[in-house]
């Protein structure tokens, strides 16, 4: 297992000089440029070498997974790059068991957009491949209220679905790894009683996505993004190479309940708006550093960079940090 600057993190961030106690890392989607590996690769190569990160994740269209298996999604200017569906794959029952395990054409292209980045990117900067868990597929294949009302429904049909969609993304999972990348970037949007009540959770969904954390144990390091407001840690890894990235927005869990249900570093994702105001992001990485109990970690922001956010800014952010360590 190489002992680069990603497993120290992971370890804690405890260590000193030359691996910084903090760094800063930022991603961001790249609309119609993600619809195929070439472009892909040269906007993501093009991105970093703006902004100097030393992380770099592949970020494809949210949908990529299941494009292949129904429904349809555009960009439609939304300004953070997310595509919006036009259509659901399922809306009855019966349509979860006929979802296939099999890589689609789009999943293949990524893998080699995957394969061309670890090949152009210096060895010692670590790659991530966004992965979205199966259940966070079901939700786009259905829409959140369909999905609620087959799992309460037709369990057994949902669970169906989500066994093939669990093979499918296994053997993506495997896929990176044979190309080389470093880590799994594992995207969770159903981490929310806002989508879904914990109680069927973890009746239905939590052994799918432990089994999905099981298949990234080989890797350098992971990272598990709960996305939106609302949200719980049932879901969060016992075991394993993780660090978690969770929005630090009114509503959901403090710092301190977060330790109370996990022993990861958090990866720090502040407002966009306090990168711009040097003493204030400051004092909030101060903050969180002792509310986590964390001696280091990545910076970030919530989520995705906006569209609008010039790349050249985001260099700047990095460089202050680097220089702040």
């Amino acid at each position: 297992m190489p002992n680069t600057w990603l497993t120290r993190f992971i370890q804690g961030g405890k260590q000193a000089s030359p691996y910084p106690q903090l760094m800063a890392v930022f991603w961001r989607h790249h609309p119609l440029a993600d619809q195929a590996a070439a472009t892909l690769v040269a906007a993501t190569l093009a991105f970093q070498k703006t902004t100097r990160g030393q992380l770099v994740k592949l970020t494809p269209a949210g949908n990529y997974q299941v494009a292949g298996r129904g429904g349809h999604a555009v960009w439609c200017g939304d300004p953070s790059g997310r595509r919006t569906f036009q259509s659901r794959a399922i809306t009855t029952p019966h349509h979860w068991q006929g979802l296939s395990a099999t890589l689609t054409p789009l999943e293949k292209d990524i893998v080699a957009a995957a394969r061309s980045l670890r090949l152009s990117l210096p060895a010692d900067i670590p790659l991530l491949a966004t992965v979205f868990s199966p259940l966070t597929q079901a939700l786009m294949l259905a829409g959140p209220a369909q999905l609620l009302a087959h799992l309460n429904n037709a369990p057994d049909a949902v669970l169906a679905g989500l066994e093939s969609l669990g093979s499918g993304t296994q053997q993506l999972i495997a896929a990176y790894q044979a190309v080389g990348v470093n880590g799994i970037y594992l995207a969770a949007q159903h981490l929310s009683e806002t989508l879904l009540p914990r109680p069927l959770y973890r009746e239905l969904g939590k052994a799918s996505d432990a089994c999905i954390m099981a298949a990234c144990a080989d890797f350098e390091g992971n990272i598990l993004h709960i996305h939106g407001p609302n949200i719980h840690f049932d879901g969060v890894p016992a075991t394993g190479r993780w660090l978690i990235h969770y929005e630090l927005a009114t509503g959901n869990p403090s710092p301190a309940d977060y330790r109370a249900a996990c022993q990861f570093p958090v990866v720090i994702g502040l407002p966009f708006e306090l990168w711009n105001c040097p003493e204030r992001l400051k004092h909030a990485i101060s903050t969180y550093l002792s509310d986590f109990n964390q001696h280091g970690a990545l910076l970030t922001g919530p989520c995705v960079v906006p569209l609008a956010i010039p790349d050249d800014c985001i260099a700047a952010w990095i460089e202050g940090i680097c220089h702040a360590s």
